[in-house]
């Protein structure tokens, strides 16, 4: 579940002094649910992550140095640049 997008229109990186919650710099913040760090939390209507490649994620500032696993998933929501926030669970059986 995605819980902070910003900025929603990507062409706020455009503007020439963009201001955060500001003209096309909005953001939009979805209030996480109760009870989700708990194991009866049903989570069964959040969608599936996304897995993106080394590539379309870039790692950088550090994170490029690091040796990752070739099975390993990089995941996260769809849009990897304006989904700042997201929650996942996994059940372990």
């Amino acid at each position: 579940m995605v819980a902070h997008r910003a900025p929603v229109q990507k062409f706020c990186a455009d503007e020439s002094d963009p201001a955060a919650e500001e003209g096309s710099c909005q953001s939009e913040v979805t209030e996480q649910p109760t009870g989700r760090d708990t194991a009866g939390f049903d989570a069964s209507d959040w969608p599936f992550a996304t897995v993106h490649s080394e590539c379309a994620v870039s790692p950088k500032d550090g994170y490029d140095r690091i040796a990752w696993d070739r099975s390993a998933d990089l995941i996260w929501g769809p849009d990897l640049e304006i989904e700042n926030t997201t929650l996942c669970r996994l059940v372990v059986e």
